[in-house]
C-alpha cells in the first residue's frame, strides 16, 4: 500500500484535501507519469472545483522512419 501525505504550510487541512484528491486521480488515471508525448489537462468547474482529469497524447504513432506508403 502506498501511502500519499501532503503537508504544505499555511493551507487548511480541507485545501490540504483538495489537492490530494487531484493528486491521486493523476495518479490511477496515468496522467502524472503515465503520458508520453502528450499532455494532462486538470479541469476545474467555474467556482474552481475539481472535475476531472483528460489525457491528451497519441496511444500510437507512425514513425518517421516506418513510413512505406510514399515509396
Amino acid at each position: 500500500m502506498i501511502q500519499i501525505q501532503l503537508n504544505i504550510e499555511g493551507n487548511t487541512q480541507e485545501e490540504t484535501e483538495k489537492y490530494l484528491e487531484i493528486f491521486q486521480v493523476l495518479l490511477k488515471s496515468g496522467g502524472l507519469s503515465g503520458v508520453k508525448g502528450g499532455k494532462t489537462i486538470i479541469h476545474f468547474d467555474a467556482e474552481g472545483i475539481f472535475q476531472g482529469v483528460e489525457l491528451d497524447y497519441w496511444p500510437w504513432r507512425r514513425k518517421k522512419h516506418e513510413d512505406s506508403y510514399h515509396r
